[in-house]
């Protein structure tokens, strides 16, 4: 792919939360991110990837975060830089898989999935930090037309949200036969685009000592000195280096009917999405892995209301966590239940703790957060070292963007399901990556490094996963302890 070049004109500096990504990025370690719309509409098309170039073109003219490049990633003074110019047709890449069923579509899809998270972006300097992957298949219906739209990037550009920014912008540019301006496929990058502030600019985060003081001697604690009472299970230890970047990826499908039902058991027992599926992670992990004493788990959030960025038309990198630990108390108790009425309830109380606990980390917000503390870790090159070949700091992580609402009218392309995957080394051992469409499928992704645990441990996870969502959105109780 070829933008022509770089202006050499810089932007900004990377950000300090943009260099996370940047630093996973020069090592290996996480190279992009990737969110997978299915467009549909009720007639054949002809020409369409003319149709999909113009409306990429405009994607591109609305949002410079898809205009810029990066110098001196390997460094610790990184910035981005400005494109001159972006072809648009090689930023499109077109895949047509001949599959007899769509089982087999799937696992076409996936693997083509799998493939561009083991990619390295090249010549970042001069040219885009993402691309768009067209799928279809072969045997497509001549009365409508359906194709998978992968949009991949560089997490230094845009975090989860965005990728949610983009497939709605996309749609819109798909709807709307306005066109820009554009010269042999290329658009040229006006010299007078911006990035949002880094994320530090816009929050200004607040660190009490105490909050300090626990993450220096949580990191610089001599451990053999003062173990961890209770350590976590957290897979195998972080790979030593890169060599063998592995993707993995299982997909969850709950179909819209289903959906209803399990949001509405969440009202019901007063939590969320997210806290049920902490919840039910947890679970597995203490039936399927019976000499673990205890878990941790990472939950991204987004601060665009504190940073007043836009969550609906910005792309960006707005990025907070929250870190919850299943003590040896709650692992216990989840065990201790043979009765599936007994064991639901268990759930439903981890589920409500985990979420009263994310709420008031976000209630906090801009104090004592993790995020808060990246100017204190000095040379993130150097923080992302020393974790290789080290036990993980969690066992796993649950994301959740939310859900994708189609505002269009009859007659004009509809997204069916949307789903997002990410994985990398160092990170949790394995990520569960929520999405979903109003009206439509939740699309769960499961993501781990080969390597970083066992595939069938993760099939029976997924499997449980699976059990639990359909007994809920039943009305049946849950006994994950039973099942094989």
């Amino acid at each position: 792919m070829d933008s022509k070049s770089s202006s050499g004109a810089v932007i900004r500096p990377v950000g300090l939360m943009e260099q996370f990504s940047t630093v996973r990025h020069d090592l290996g370690l996480y190279r992009c991110v990737q969110n997978t719309a299915r467009y549909s509409i009720d007639h054949s098309t002809n020409d369409l990837i003319t149709i999909l170039e113009n409306a990429l073109a405009r994607v591109i003219s609305r949002h410079p975060a898809l205009c810029c490049g990066i110098i001196n990633e390997d460094k610790d003074d990184p910035v981005f830089v400005r494109l001159e110019s972006i072809d648009v047709s090689k930023c499109i890449n077109h895949q047509v898989l001949d599959s007899l069923t769509p089982e087999e579509y799937e696992e076409g899809l996936i693997k083509i999935l799998e493939h561009q998270h083991s990619q390295i972006w090249p010549n970042i300097h001069c040219q885009p930090l993402w691309k768009l992957i067209v799928v279809q298949n072969k045997a497509t219906s001549s009365e409508r037309t359906t194709f998978d739209a992968i949009f991949a990037w560089h997490h230094a550009i845009a975090d989860g949200l965005s990728g949610m920014v983009f497939h709605r912008s996309f749609q819109e540019a798909l709807n709307d036969p306005a066109t820009v301006a554009i010269a042999d496929h290329t658009i040229s990058v006006p010299n007078t685009i911006s990035l949002f502030p880094p994320q530090e600019n816009l929050i200004k985060f607040k660190i009490s000592w105490l909050f300090l003081l626990a993450a220096v001697w949580h990191t610089m604690r001599p451990k053999w000195l003062f173990p961890d009472s209770s350590p976590p299970w957290t897979a195998a230890d972080v790979a030593p280096n890169a060599e063998n970047y592995e993707a993995n990826i299982k997909l969850i499908s709950i179909p819209s009917e289903d959906v209803v039902g399990i949001l509405s058991a969440c009202r019901e027992q007063k939590t969320t999405l997210t806290g049920l599926f902490q919840a039910l992670v947890t679970a597995s992990l203490a039936h399927r892995v019976p000499h673990a004493t205890s878990f941790t788990s990472s939950t991204p959030f987004s601060p665009r209301s504190v940073s007043g960025i836009s969550s609906t038309d910005a792309i960006a990198v707005q990025v907070c966590s929250h870190s919850f630990k299943y003590t040896p108390d709650i692992v216990s108790a989840i065990r201790a239940f043979s009765n599936p009425q007994k064991e639901t309830h268990q759930i439903w109380e981890v589920a409500r703790t985990f979420r009263n606990s994310l709420a008031a980390d976000m209630a906090r917000m801009p104090t004592d957060n993790v995020a808060g503390l990246l100017p204190y870790a000095g040379s993130i090159h150097k923080m992302f070292l020393s974790k290789l070949g080290k036990p993980r700091d969690d066992t796993f992580q649950v994301s959740n963007i939310g859900a994708f609402k189609n505002a269009v009218g009859v007659g004009q392309w509809r997204i069916e399901r949307m789903f997002f995957t990410q994985c990398g080394i160092a990170g949790s051992a394995f990520t569960f990556n929520a999405t979903s469409v109003v009206g439509g499928p939740l699309s769960v992704s499961v993501t781990w490094m080969g390597g970083d645990i066992e595939e069938p441990l993760v099939a029976n996870i997924v499997a449980d996963i699976q059990y639990a969502l359909k007994c809920i959105a039943g009305g049946r109780e849950v006994s994950l302890g039973h099942l094989d």
